[in-house]
């Protein structure tokens, strides 16, 4: 029964690889505001930052939920364990659910300690031609990992490997990460600040005003910067605001 709800979800606001590629000039915190105009004030994930400053993460989230290691369950939850069958585990099996645009998004509970994957593991998803990774928990080898290129956001990076504290679930199922519920195919937003998780179904209804508030923000910055005067004048935005964001908009164009 779930699995048929997920398809529909899929089906009906899987977001476009040009809107992702829209959002990676979009401010995080523009996202976070439009946001909470809508009631959403918990997309924001506590104790998740960059290991590779300077690089914007954009993606739609593939999920990979970890639970507690208990070593009777450990054969059950991995479905092979450490022996032959490793190949079977969930965690890999997240990682060959990814495609380009796709961030690997894992719940380690916020065990930032604790690794979820090294080097060698997470060089699938350079090879997958995905976007990213986003983990509450550790990332094994983390300078390593970084040197892949592409965005990497965790709760750290530890030498230590991961299986003794946690072990993969499930993927593809609706998971918490730092401390924000994430379903399968929200748009992952990353940047310097930290991560925002954007549900699909608004990522193309709002964008038109995150780009709006951008662009308001960026005239009042250069008409203050340019006239020497405090910004206070056009907050809340005002009438002032927008006569000189249509001065700026017409300089625009």
């Amino acid at each position: 029964m779930i699995q048929g709800v997920f398809v529909l979800v899929d089906a009906l606001v899987r977001v476009s690889d040009t809107i992702l590629k829209n959002y990676e000039s979009v401010s995080n915190a523009t996202v976070l505001g439009q946001l909470a105009k809508r009631g959403y004030m918990k997309v924001f994930m506590n104790g998740v930052r960059s290991l590779a400053p300077g690089r914007r993460l954009v993606g739609r989230a593939v999920t990979l939920r970890y639970l507690p290691s208990r070593p009777d369950l450990q054969e059950h939850v991995t479905r092979g364990g450490y022996g032959e069958g490793l190949n079977e585990t969930p965690r890999w099996d997240a990682l060959e659910a990814l495609s380009p645009g796709d961030v690997l998004v894992a719940d380690c509970m916020g065990m930032g300690g604790t690794s979820t994957g090294g080097d060698v593991v997470f060089s699938r998803i350079l090879s997958k031609q995905a976007a990213g990774l986003v983990t509450d928990g550790g990332v094994r080898d983390g300078h390593k990992v970084i040197r892949y290129g592409y965005p990497v956001y965790a709760g750290g990076s530890t030498p230590t490997i991961g299986e003794p504290n946690v072990l993969p679930y499930e993927v593809n199922e609706p998971i918490q990460c730092g401390g924000v519920l994430v379903w399968p195919g929200d748009v992952i937003l990353g940047d310097e600040d930290g991560v925002v998780v954007l549900p699909s179904k608004l990522a193309l209804e709002i964008y038109d005003e995150c780009v709006h508030h951008d662009e308001v923000e960026q005239a009042i910055l250069d008409h203050t910067q340019k006239e020497g005067i405090s910004p206070k004048f056009f907050y809340p935005f005002n009438s002032e605001t927008e006569k000189i964001y249509k001065a700026w908009k017409a300089r625009q164009d």
